[in-house]
C-alpha cells in the first residue's frame, strides 16, 4: 500500500515537473527555429525587403569577419581563464569558511564572497571602471606606496586583463558556495576521525572533502561558463564596443544595432550550439542521477 502512495506521489511529482519544463522548452525551441530561418537569408539593411535565402552564405561571411573571430577567440580565453581561476578560489574560500570554527562568522564570510554576485554587471563595470582611474582608485594606493600602476581598461594590452579580473571578482563567491554547501555533505564523523589522526587541514581538503565535490565542479563550472559565454553589460558598460575588449555577445548586438540581422542571427545559433555542447550532456547527467535516485 505504501509503495503504491510512494509511485503514485512520484508520478504526481514527475507531471508537475515535465509539464512547465515542456512549455518553455517548447517556448525556447520556437525562438532557436526562428533564428536559424533568418540565418539562412540576407536580412540586413542592403536587403530590408524580401531577403533573398543564401544558405550558408551568411555563416561564411561572419565566420570570414575579422571582428567576429576576434570576438569569439575574446570569448573562449575570458572563458577559460575565468573557469581555471573562479574554480580554484572557489575551492580555497570554501575550505577557509569550512575550517572556521564560529558559525556567525561563516555566515559573514559567506554573505560577504556572495555579494558581488547581487550587484548588476553594469553597476560593476561603472564601479571597477573608476577603481581602474588612472588617476584615482587603485593606482593611488600604487602611487603612495611607490609601486608601479596598472594601466587598467586606459590601455588595449590590459583592457581585457582588467575586465576577467572583475568577473572573477563577481564569480568566485558563487563558486565558494557550490563547493561549501558541497563539503557540508560530508559526515562531521569522517572529519573528526582525520583530525583525531592528525590530518592536517590540506590533507582533509584533498583527500576527503575535494573527492566529494565532483558535483560542485560541474555545477560551478557549468554556471560560470554560460554567465561568461553571454557576458554583455560588463564589458560595454566599461568600455563600448572596443575591438580590443568585444565578446560574441557585443559581436552580436553590433551586427542587429548596424541592421544587419541575419549575421546577428548567426552569432546567436553560434552560441546557442556553444552552450548547448555544455548544457545536454549536464541535463543528462542530471537526469541519469534523478532516476537512479543518487
Amino acid at each position: 500500500m505504501n509503495s503504491e502512495r510512494h509511485a503514485s506521489g512520484r508520478r504526481k511529482m514527475t507531471f508537475l515537473f515535465v509539464v512547465p519544463t515542456l512549455f518553455f522548452a517548447a517556448f525556447l525551441l520556437y525562438f532557436i527555429i526562428w533564428n536559424l530561418y533568418y540565418s539562412f537569408l540576407d536580412y540586413s539593411i542592403l536587403h530590408a525587403h524580401n531577403p533573398p535565402f543564401v544558405g550558408f552564405g551568411t555563416y561564411s561571411s561572419v565566420l570570414g569577419d575579422p571582428l567576429f573571430v576576434t570576438a569569439f577567440g575574446r570569448t573562449m580565453l575570458w572563458v577559460v581563464v575565468c573557469l581555471a581561476v573562479t574554480n580554484a578560489l572557489g575551492i580555497l574560500i570554501a575550505s577557509l569558511i569550512f575550517f572556521l570554527e564560529n558559525g556567525k562568522l561563516k555566515s559573514v564570510y559567506n554573505s560577504l564572497f556572495l555579494y558581488p554576485i547581487s550587484i548588476s554587471l553594469a553597476a560593476s563595470a561603472v564601479i571597477w571602471t573608476w577603481l581602474y582611474n588612472p588617476q584615482e582608485g587603485i593606482n593611488s594606493i600604487f602611487v603612495a606606496l611607490h609601486l608601479p600602476t596598472f594601466s587598467g581598461l586606459s590601455s588595449p594590452s590590459t583592457s581585457e586583463l582588467s575586465l576577467i579580473i572583475v568577473s572573477i571578482w563577481i564569480y568566485s563567491g558563487l563558486s565558494a558556495i557550490f563547493y561549501y554547501s558541497s563539503f557540508q555533505g560530508v559526515p562531521s564523523q569522517v572529519i573528526e576521525s582525520a583530525r583525531a589522526d592528525a590530518a592536517k587541514a590540506h590533507t582533509i581538503v584533498f583527500k576527503i572533502l575535494l573527492p566529494e565535490a565532483k558535483n560542485a565542479f560541474i555545477v560551478a563550472t557549468v554556471t560560470i561558463f554560460l554567465f561568461v559565454l553571454r557576458m554583455f553589460s560588463l564589458p560595454y558598460v566599461a568600455t563600448g564596443l572596443d575591438p580590443f575588449t568585444i565578446t560574441l555577445a557585443e559581436q552580436m548586438f553590433n551586427y542587429f544595432t548596424t541592421e544587419f540581422f541575419s549575421k546577428a542571427s548567426v552569432v546567436s545559433i553560434i552560441v546557442v550550439i556553444i552552450a548547448s555542447a555544455v548544457i545536454v550532456p549536464y541535463a543528462l547527467f542530471g537526469v541519469k542521477r534523478w532516476i537512479s535516485g543518487d
